[in-house]
């Protein structure tokens, strides 16, 4: 088939669409518009446009809850599960084993071991004090420092 046909048939198409909506709604409004003259002969022609677009808000309506109650109807007859797999026995699951206990909402005191000293002895002391001027121990310290370092190094 030559391309110039196509094209030719494809620029058409949209106007042949129109065209024959035109009809079809021409038809349709031949068709509609003695029957709404003869229900609404009473009304002048704001009234009749009016009472027009109010009925069919409501039929726009009435079909958005005939659409929502049918889908709502059949969301509900694939949630259902099947009868085989609802009378087996129930397994429940405690909450103790899903969730985490609670919280306190506050700190717990802090409980010392022993009484806080208001004063230290010098025996007291001992265990604990290094001599800042003495080069024995820090030098000790310090090659111990350097050794693990070096352990680790390939």
């Amino acid at each position: 088939m030559d391309l110039t046909k196509i094209l030719k048939i494809t620029g058409e198409l949209p106007n042949k669409i129109q065209g024959s909506l035109k009809a079809f709604t021409s038809a349709l409004t031949g068709k509609i518009r003695p029957l709404v003259g003869e229900l609404l002969g009473n009304f002048s022609g704001k009234k009749q446009r009016l009472l027009l677009f109010a009925l069919a808000g409501v039929a726009v309506l009435f079909l958005v809850l005939l659409v929502s109650a049918l889908a709502l109807r059949s969301r509900r007859s694939t949630e259902s599960v099947p009868s085989d797999i609802s009378s087996g026995p129930r397994i429940t699951i405690p909450p103790e084993e899903l969730f985490l206990p609670a919280q306190p909402d506050s700190l717990p005191e802090y409980l010392l071991e022993r009484e806080p000293r208001g004063f230290w002895s010098i025996e007291d002391i001992r265990p604990y004090w290094r001599n800042p001027a003495a080069p024995d121990i820090w030098q000790d310290e310090i090659k111990s420092a350097v050794d693990k370092l070096m352990e680790a190094v390939p």
